[in-house]
C-alpha cells in the first residue's frame, strides 16, 4: 500500500537530478572543531552546487553558513565516537545532558544538586566531611558553604553555618563541644551533653541535627534544648506547623527551611528510616539581640514511656535550596518535607502515607519528541520482601503546606511495580521505573518543576509500606533520565556524505545500473572494513562483526579514528573506479569535519586502515569481468532482444561478473517466463499473448485504461536516465531515509549500507545473467507490439505504439537490453530483503522520493519494503517497458539474493558466553545501547546486570 504526495516542482528529496560538474554538487558535511571541554564549531561546505569553487567562493560558502552549536557538535562527536559525549556547556546544579551516537539526546534531572560552581569551574557535591586546616570540619565539596565545629570550649559557639557571606544561617551551641567523630557524611560529637550524642548529618543542600538520647535517665537533660540562631541577610518565620522559613530580606524569596522536627526511638531502625515509633517535637523561635533563639521541645510523655526503646533520635534539620519533596500521612498536620526518607503506603499500626518528588525542568526538554523516560529511586526500606505494588503517578506541585487533606491533584499514572527493597533480608538498593507515558505530557507544558507522585498500590496492606531516599540524602537522591529527538543537524555522518558523493557520481557517470552497483558495493564494502578495522582496535568486542576482506591495523598503534577511516577507505576507492573524476575536493571537506578532539595520530591511523580497506577491495576486483567491452546486437527472430533505438545492448558480460556474496550469477537464475526456456515455444504460448496485450493497453504512452496513479508510479520508479541517480542510487537514498528515520550511527550506516549494496551489487548480476545468458533474452514490448509476425494468433501488431517512458525531450523510448528479468525489479527485491532482514520486519512505513525528470517533487509513502518493491516491478508494465513476469520473477530472483546477503556476509559478533561490553550510568542508558548493538547487527543479544545496586544505578552491558 501507497499513498503519494507533491513536493514543490524542481525538487526531489534534496535534489533536483540535474547534471553537474564533479565537485560542485550538494553534499552539506559541516566543519566542526570539536573539544569535549568547550565545543567550537563553524560549517564550510556549501549547502547547494554553485559555480566552479576557488578559495573565495569557499570562504563565501562558510561565511553563509549557520555556526553549529555546541550540542549539534557533540551529536556529530558522540556518532564518530561511538560513545556518548556530554554537552558541558548545558550543566546546571541538577542537569546533565549528553549527545548519544545514534543523534538522540539524553537529559538526566536529579531532585537534588549533584554539583555546583566554584572558581568558573563545576565541582561534583561530596558530603564526606573532613578536618579544615583551621580546625573546622566541612564535607569535600558544598553547594552551600556548609562548615561544623571542630569543638568548643565551656561557653559553646557557633556549631554549624550554611550559605555565603551574604546570605547564611549560623546555629550555636551553648556549653562545650568535644573534637567531632567524623564518618562518611556524619560528625558526632559524643555526649554533648549527658548521656546525649550530638550528631550533624551534611546533606546536599544542608544538614540535619540529631541529638541521640542513648539512655532513659539522660532524657529529662535533652528534653528542652536552646540554640542560638544568626540569620545574615535573611528573616525566619515559624509557621504554624512548627517549620521555620528563611527568606532573603532583599527580595522576601524563600531561600531555605526547617521542616516540622520530629523523635523517633529504636524499636525498629534507629535512623528512623523504617516503620519506627514516632512523636513531633516542639519548636518555638523568638527573636533577640543581633539573631533568634531556637527552643526545642521533645515529647516528654514519648521518652517517659515503658515502650520507647533508647537510643531517641530527636531531628531538626535546616536546609538551603530549591529543591524539594515530602511525604504526607493521613491525619498527619506536620511538614515532613526534611524527612531523609519518603515514605509509600501504610505503616505497621499508622496510617498510609504517599510522598511527591519535584524535578526542576530543563528548557532542553520542552516541546521535544520523548523516546524513554527512566525514574531511578533509591530504596531504602520495605516492611518485608514480598513483592508489594507501589504506583509512579503525574501530579500538581506540592509545597510545605501540602498535607494529606491538600494533596495536589493526581492526574496519570505512569507505572506500576513490585519492586521491594530495603528489608534486612532484601536490602536497600536502586530501583528503576519507565515513566515515558507522563514525560511525553511533561514535554509538551512549559512549565518550572515537574512532580512525580508515589504511593502504594493496596493502602491498607502494611507489607506494603517503602521509603525511598530524598533529594537531600548524600548519595541517593531521585532522578530522571529522559531521552528524546532533535532537530536534524546540518551535519551528515561520513557514511551518508559518501554516499551523497556516489550518487552524485552517477548522475554525471551515468550508463547501465551495473557498473554503478558495483561501484557502490565497491565503496561501501570498503568503508566498512575500514569502520570495522577501526572499532576493533579498541577491542574485539567493540568490533561491528565479520570483516568483508580485511581487517586491518595501523602502524603507530593508535586507535584509528572511525571517519578517517571512512573517509579514505571511500576516497581511494572511487578515484579508482572513476579515474576520470576528481575527487580532492570532496576528501578535503570530510577531511576538515573530523572533531578537533581526535588527535593527530588517531587520524593517521585512521587513514592508514582506511587505505587498506580500499585497498584490499580494489585487488580483490581486479579480473572480476567488469572490464568487458563485448558488443550484442541482438537478433531480428521474433521474440528475441533487438535494438529499439539502434544501440547495441548494454553491459552483455555483466552476469559473468564475479558477484561479492553469491558463488555465481547463476546461483538464483529464474526459470523462465511461465517456465519457458525456449523462445519458440514462449512467443507462442497463451501466457506470453496475456502478458504482451497487458502492457500494450496499459504500457502505452497515452493509454486510457492506465489510472492516474499508476502512471504517478510508472514514472516515479524510472529514473532510466543518464543524469538520475539512476535505480541503486534511488534505493540507496531510500536507505538513507531509513537510516534518519531509524536513527542509526555512523558505524550502523557502515554495516547497512555495505550489506544493501552487496545486495544490489549482485541482484545486478542475477539479472543480467537472465537477460543474456539464457535463451531467453526478450524482446522489449516496444519491438513486440510493432512487429506483426510474431507467429501468435492472440497478438495483434501496432507500428504506432510507444511506451509511456521517454526522455528530457519527449522522445520515447525502452532501455537498451533485453526485457527478461526486469533489473528495477531484481535491484528492489534485493533491497527489499536486505531491509527486511536488517530491520527485523517487512513491515516499515516510510516515504520514498525520486528525482526522475517527469515525477519531480513526487513522493509516496508505503507500510512495507515488499510493497516498494513490488509497485517498482509492476510500474515498469505502467511504463510500457517490461511484461509481468520480467518484474515478478525480477523481485523474486532479487529477494533471493538479498538473503542469501543478509545470512553470509558481515555476521554479527558471537560469543559461546556473555562477554562485558562497557558500564553505563543507569538501566535505561544500558537498555538503550544494547538494542543499538542488536539492532545494528554487532552482537546477537544483550543483558545489562546492577553493578552494585546498594550503592549505585550504574549497570555492566553484556553481550553475545
Amino acid at each position: 500500500m501507497h499513498r503519494s504526495t507533491h513536493l514543490p516542482h524542481g525538487r526531489s528529496g534534496r535534489r533536483s537530478g540535474s547534471p553537474s560538474r564533479r565537485g560542485r554538487f550538494a553534499v552539506p558535511l559541516s566543519l566542526l572543531l570539536v573539544a569535549e571541554a568547550g565545543l567550537i564549531a563553524t560549517t564550510v561546505s556549501p549547502a547547494g552546487a554553485a559555480a566552479p569553487r576557488t578559495q573565495a567562493a569557499a570562504a563565501t560558502a562558510a561565511e553563509k553558513n549557520a555556526t553549529i552549536t555546541e550540542e549539534a557538535a557533540a551529536r556529530l562527536t558522540a556518532a564518530a565516537q561511538d560513545r556518548r559525549i556530554e554537552v558541558i556547556g548545558a550543566r546546571t546544579e541538577n542537569t546533565t545532558l549528553w549527545a548519544n551516537p545514534d543523534g538522540t539526546m539524553s537529559l538526566e534531572t536529579h531532585s537534588g544538586p549533584v554539583r555546583f560552581r566554584k572558581a568558573g569551574a563545576w565541582i561534583a557535591v561530596d558530603t564526606t566531611l573532613v578536618r579544615n586546616a583551621d580546625g573546622s570540619v566541612g564535607p569535600k565539596a558544598h553547594p552551600r558553604g556548609l562548615r561544623l565545629a571542630g569543638g568548643a570550649g565551656e561557653k559553646g559557639g557557633t556549631l554549624v553555618t550554611l550559605g555565603g557571606s551574604d546570605r547564611s544561617v549560623a546555629l550555636g551551641w551553648q556549653g562545650a563541644l568535644p573534637r567531632p567523630v567524623l564518618k562518611g557524611n556524619k560528625a558526632t560529637y559524643v555526649d554533648a551533653l549527658p548521656g546525649t550524642d550530638l550528631v550533624i548529618e551534611a546533606t546536599r543542600t544542608g544538614f540535619e541535627q540529631f541529638l541521640v538520647v542513648k539512655t532513659r535517665a539522660a532524657a529529662q537533660r535533652a528534653a528542652d534544648v536552646s540554640m542560638p540562631l544568626r540569620a545574615e541577610g535573611l528573616k525566619a518565620v515559624k509557621g504554624a506547623d512548627t517549620t521555620l522559613t528563611f527568606t532573603d530580606t532583599a527580595t522576601n524569596r524563600t531561600v531555605g527551611k526547617l521542616p516540622t522536627p520530629a523523635m523517633w526511638d529504636a524499636s525498629r531502625d534507629p535512623r528512623g528510616l523504617a516503620a519506627t515509633n514516632r512523636a513531633p517535637v516542639g519548636l518555638d523561635v523568638t527573636a533577640d539581640k543581633g539573631g533568634y533563639t531556637l527552643d526545642v521541645s521533645a515529647d516528654r510523655g514519648f521518652l517517659a514511656d515503658k515502650d520507647t526503646k533508647y537510643p531517641v533520635t530527636i531531628d531538626p534539620a535546616i536546609y538551603f535550596g530549591t529543591n524539594f519533596d515530602t511525604t504526607v500521612v493521613n491525619g498527619g498536620t506536620a511538614d515532613l518535607s526534611g524527612d531523609a526518607g519518603l515514605r509509600v503506603g501504610r505503616e505497621w499500626q499508622k496510617n498510609e502515607a504517599r510522598s511527591f518528588i519535584q524535578f526542576p525542568r530543563d528548557a532542553a526538554v520542552t516541546g521535544q519528541d520523548v523516546l524513554n523516560a527512566e525514574l531511578n529511586l533509591f530504596a531504602t526500606w520495605s516492611d518485608s520482601c514480598e513483592a508489594r505494588a507501589w504506583e509512579v503517578w503525574d501530579t500538581g506541585t506540592v509545597s510545605t503546606a501540602t498535607r494529606w487533606s491538600s494533596q495536589p491533584a493526581w492526574r496519570t499514572r505512569a507505572a506500576t511495580s513490585t519492586a521491594t527493597h530495603g528489608n534486612t533480608d532484601c536490602g536497600p538498593r536502586w530501583v528503576s521505573q519507565d515513566i515515558t507515558s507522563i514525560v511525553k505530557q511533561w514535554a509538551q507544558v512549559d512549565r518550572a518543576v515537574d512532580t512525580v507522585g508515589l504511593r502504594a498500590t493496596d493502602e491498607a496492606d502494611y507489607k506494603a509500606f517503602k521509603i525511598f531516599a530524598s533529594a537531600d540524602d548524600s548519595a541517593h537522591a531521585p532522578s530522571i533520565l529522559v531521552t528524546y529527538e532533535t532537530p536534524a543537524d546540518p551535519v551528515k555522518d561520513h557514511v551518508v556524505y559518501w554516499n551523497d558523493v556516489l550518487q552524485q557520481t552517477f548522475r554525471e557517470v551515468g550508463g547501465a545500473p551495473g557498473p554503478l552497483a558495483r561501484a557502490g558495493a565497491m565503496m561501501h564494502g570498503a568503508i566498512y572494513d575500514a569502520a570495522n578495522s577501526a572499532k576493533c582496535a579498541e577491542g574485539t568486542v567493540k568490533c561491528l562483526g565479520a570483516p568483508y576482506l580485511i581487517k586491518a591495523t595501523a602502524s603507530n598503534g593508535a586507535v584509528p579514528d572511525v571517519n578517517s577511516a571512512i573517509d579514505h577507505a571511500a576516497f581511494d576507492v572511487l578515484r579508482n573506479v572513476f579515474p576520470g573524476a576528481n575527487f580532492d575536493d570532496e576528501i578535503a571537506t570530510a577531511r576538515s569535519t573530523i572533531p578537533a578532539a581526535v588527535t593527530a595520530e588517531q587520524r593517521a591511523a585512521g587513514t592508514s586502515v582506511g587505505q587498506q580497506a580500499a585497498a584490499a577491495m580494489i585487488s580483490a576486483r581486479q579480473g572480476d569481468g567488469a572490464a568487458s567491452t563485448t558488443s550484442y546486437t541482438g537478433s531480428q527472430t521474433p521474440g528475441y532482444w533487438r535494438p529499439t533505438d539502434g544501440k547495441p545492448g548494454a553491459t552483455p558480460d555483466w552476469g559473468l561478473v564475479k558477484p561479492f556474496a553469491l558463488t555465481s550469477g547463476t546461483q538464483f537464475r529464474p526459470a523462465g517466463p511461465a517456465g519457458h526456456t525456449v523462445m519458440d515455444n514462449l512467443v507462442k504460448s497463451s501466457a506470453y499473448a496475456t502478458q504482451v496485450n497487458e502492457v500494450k493497453d496499459l504500457g502505452k504512452s497515452d493509454s486510457t485504461l492506465r489510472t492516474a496513479d499508476q502512471r504517478e508510479a510508472a514514472l516515479f520508479w524510472a529514473n532510466d536516465l543518464d543524469g538520475t541517480y539512476k535505480p541503486p542510487g534511488q534505493l540507496f537514498e531510500l536507505t538513507q531515509i531509513l537510516s534518519r528515520d531509524q536513527r542509526l550511527t555512523v558505524v550502523g550506516n557502515a554495516k547497512l549500507f555495505a550489506l544493501a549494496a552487496f545486495a544490489m551489487s549482485d541482484a545486478g548480476v542475477t539479472a543480467w545473467d537472465a537477460k543474456y545468458r539464457t535463451d531467453i533474452d526478450l524482446w522489449r514490448p516496444e519491438s513486440a507490439i510493432r512487429v506483426d509476425g510474431d507467429g501468435n494468433a492472440a497478438t495483434t501488431g501496432d507500428p504506432n505504439w510507444q511506451p509511456l517512458s521517454q526522455d528530457r525531450t519527449g522522445t520515447h523510448f525502452s532501455p537498451n537490453f533485453p526485457a527478461y528479468v526486469s533489473g528495477h525489479a531484481t535491484f528492489g527485491g534485493a533491497w527489499a530483503k536486505a531491509m527486511e532482514k536488517w530491520f527485523g520486519t517487512d513491515s516499515m512505513t516510510f516515504t520514498a522520493t525520486t528525482e526522475d525528470p517527469h515525477a519531480l517533487g513526487v513522493t509516496r509513502t508505503f507500510s512495507s519494503f515488499s510493497a516498494a518493491a513490488e509497485e517498482n516491478a509492476v510500474g515498469r508494465v505502467w511504463l510500457g517497458v517490461h511484461y509481468q513476469w520480467d518484474g515478478t520473477d525480477g523481485v523474486s530472483a532479487g529477494r533471493q539474493v538479498g538473503e542469501h546477503v543478509a545470512a553470509t556476509k558481515l555476521k554479527p559478533n558471537a560469543a559461546a558466553d556473555w562477554v562485558k561490553f562497557e558500564e553505563l550510568h543507569n538501566l535505561g542508558g544500558c537498555d538503550a545501547a544494547g538494542k543499538r548493538l542488536v539492532a545494528e547487527h554487532r552482537w546477537n543479544a544483550y543483558q545489562c546486570v546492577a553493578v552494585s545496586p546498594a550503592t549505585s544505578p550504574d549497570h555492566v552491558l553484556y553481550v553475545k
